[in-house]
């Protein structure tokens, strides 16, 4: 196959800045979406706009993405070429030359009023979905439980999501630590359902700021520390922990810090249909952001 140059419409604003930093590296992963390539200890992706536009994303056309999948294989060398501002493969060139930057900005979270307009209305349509996340967890049975007067004895994913709100907002490091654990690469898949919950934690979080300063620096910890997790898990949480997310887990928690965003059901349901799991778990982690922030700040008033 003769090598073709592909330009990419969309690319992450961090993008070029870590290809310049690191020149060279290898196809790490392929799917029907696109591939990632890793540049030292980053990934890159390189493909559609499916899941959304990703942080660390350089988004092709359909036809395009096709092509560039179907040119490559796990292991292929990749180089960076300045000159051209373009990743260069054996059968393939992906540009970004034409390509335009983006950014996925977010809002912040003006007033306990719109919280709790926003809380009321994502819990109504959590009641709807019967599926269940990646961590076998329903949002019918939870929020019940939740709401129910007399006292829970918690089971399962379930006590760990209960703790995992105190930990988040502790200083207790063997508390946190041992959620994390249990958490942090649990599941199937290139981003385990427990790593996608805890990204959908921190972005209502980066909207409306609640957890302790040490809880980000135990997941940094662990992530950075040991292989708890998977390579793709690890780089969305590592960006997740800046403020960076995509498209799809952005408009979810703008839309509740803006409030009475008519668009709401459409980008909960955008964020739903991402992966096989994951944007379930995303959202279930939403979910508990949103319950340690109202125990933080409007349970306690």
């Amino acid at each position: 196959m003769n090598n073709c140059t592909l330009f990419g419409e969309d690319y992450s604003y961090l993008v070029p800045l870590l290809l310049y930093k690191s020149e060279n590296g290898y196809v790490h992963s392929r799917f029907a979406n696109g591939f990632n390539i890793k540049m030292e200890d980053s990934l890159v992706f390189i493909g559609n706009n499916k899941n959304g536009l990703l942080p660390f994303g350089i988004h092709l056309r359909e036809e395009d993405t096709l092509r560039a999948v179907s040119s490559v294989n796990n292991g292929d060398p990749v180089t960076w070429n300045k000159n051209t501002n373009s990743i260069e493969l054996p059968r393939v060139t992906i540009s970004i030359e034409k390509g335009n930057s983006f950014k996925n900005e977010l809002t912040t979270l003006n007033s306990t009023a719109i919280f709790k307009a926003s809380f009321e209305q994502f819990c109504l349509q959590l009641m709807k979905i019967e599926d269940r996340t990646g961590l076998d967890v329903s949002f019918n049975e939870f929020l019940n439980k939740l709401h129910a007067a007399d006292e829970q004895s918690w089971l399962g994913a379930e006590a760990y999501l209960i703790m995992l709100m105190e930990a988040a907002m502790s200083s207790d490091e063997d508390l946190m630590e041992k959620v994390l654990r249990y958490f942090l690469g649990r599941g199937q898949g290139l981003t385990p359902s427990g790593d996608d919950m805890i990204v959908g934690m921190l972005a209502f979080d980066a909207v409306s700021p609640t957890l302790s300063t040490s809880f980000y620096e135990k997941v940094s910890e662990l992530i950075e520390g040991e292989s708890i997790t998977t390579d793709v898990a690890r780089e969305y949480l590592r960006y997740a922990l800046k403020q960076e997310f995509s498209s799809t887990v952005s408009n979810l928690v703008n839309a509740f810090a803006d409030g009475n965003d008519p668009n709401f059901e459409k980008v909960l349901y955008d964020l739903i249909g991402v992966g096989h799991s994951s944007g379930l778990d995303t959202v279930l982690g939403i979910l508990i952001g949103m319950l340690a922030f109202r125990k933080t700040k409007i349970d306690t008033n």
